[in-house]
């Protein structure tokens, strides 16, 4: 959980990512401000689409802003030295989405897991080595024997832990998890969810948790950033945006969370869009919702709202919000 007294460990501020393509600019990210405190879990959701990635790489320093800032620990990751960039790999770590893609299928998971410590080189001899391998391993719910072996004699599952291991391999402050259930069953989902939760009970950790799971995010995160078109249209603590969401889209989005329970499911009200998702290319004035939003107005059409606080800890871009 955040500390409020204390300086968070990522902030971005008004950060801009957009890519050159035929036909002008495509605005991925598009004025994003967000803070991440240590221990912190954010959770970042939103219409495939909408730029999740695409922030999520720029925090890793694997794609430029053209602008904004994007500050560790106080300071500019593009103003960082060799000596601090090098830390920066160190201590901000990634989980893929696809468990089996981002593996070497020719290298061993006892080598895939150590890869990260041998660039570093933070083990003296290789008895050390492979000490920190068993450790690492174990502390996914793996065991030593899984350690001679590929990737593809592992489940989907197995091979996400071995991923979380090789992010935790580094001792990150940050570890970014780019939609790491999605591939996976549902019950092995939860298994993931609750051992990322362990992890950072035990080590202090933050994460931003990148999905478009809804009902999964809830029970990892403290705060949760819904994203639309490039920009954060609401964010709050977890229970505040699923029991006092304030903006249309986010209304939408938690209509079309399945209910378990078959009577209210029945009886409850769907938020059904219409209209086309804008090109993030050509961009429309005032608020990119408005041409899907049933109470947009014409203010909605021609200024484009303020991402603004309307209770402490709940921030939301929306001129109707009163």
């Amino acid at each position: 959980m955040r500390d409020q007294g204390r300086a968070p460990l990522l902030e971005l501020k008004d950060v801009k990512t957009y890519f050159k393509v035929q036909g002008g600019l495509l605005k991925a990210v598009n004025g994003v401000s967000l803070t991440v405190h240590e221990g912190e879990t954010i959770g970042l959701v939103g219409e495939s689409g909408c730029g999740k990635s695409t922030l999520g790489k720029t925090v890793l320093r694997l794609l430029r802003p053209v602008g904004g800032q994007v500050l560790y620990e106080g300071k500019d990751i593009w103003a960082f030295d060799r000596k601090e960039r090098k830390a920066y790999t160190r201590q901000v770590q990634m989980i893929f989405q696809d468990p089996y893609a981002c593996l070497d299928p020719l290298s061993v998971i006892g080598d895939t897991v150590a890869e990260g410590m041998d660039v570093h080189r933070m083990h003296r001899d290789k008895q050390a080595r492979g000490q920190e391998i068993l450790r690492l391993l174990t502390d996914v719910g793996l065991n030593e024997g899984h350690a001679a072996r590929f990737p593809h004699e592992f489940s989907g599952g197995q091979r996400q832990r071995v991923g979380i291991a090789r992010a935790l391999s580094l001792k990150p402050k940050l570890i970014v998890c780019d939609e790491p259930i999605s591939a996976l069953d549902v019950s092995i989902q939860a298994q993931v969810v609750n051992l990322l939760k362990k992890l950072q009970r035990e080590m202090g950790m933050a994460y931003i948790f990148i999905t478009h799971d809804l009902s999964m995010v809830r029970q990892i995160s403290d705060r949760i950033a819904v994203m639309y078109l490039g920009n954060i249209v609401e964010i709050a603590d977890s229970e505040d945006i699923y029991l006092s969401n304030r903006h249309p889209y986010t209304k939408a989005l938690l209509s079309a969370i399945p209910i378990a329970d078959p009577t209210v499911e029945r009886t409850r009200e769907r938020i059904v869009l219409t209209g086309d998702v804008p090109s993030p290319v050509n961009l429309p004035a005032g608020c990119a919702f408005a041409g899907r939003c049933p109470r947009a107005c014409e203010r909605c059409r021609q200024e484009t709202p303020a991402l603004r606080e309307i209770e402490k800890g709940h921030q939301v871009a929306c001129h109707l919000v009163e």
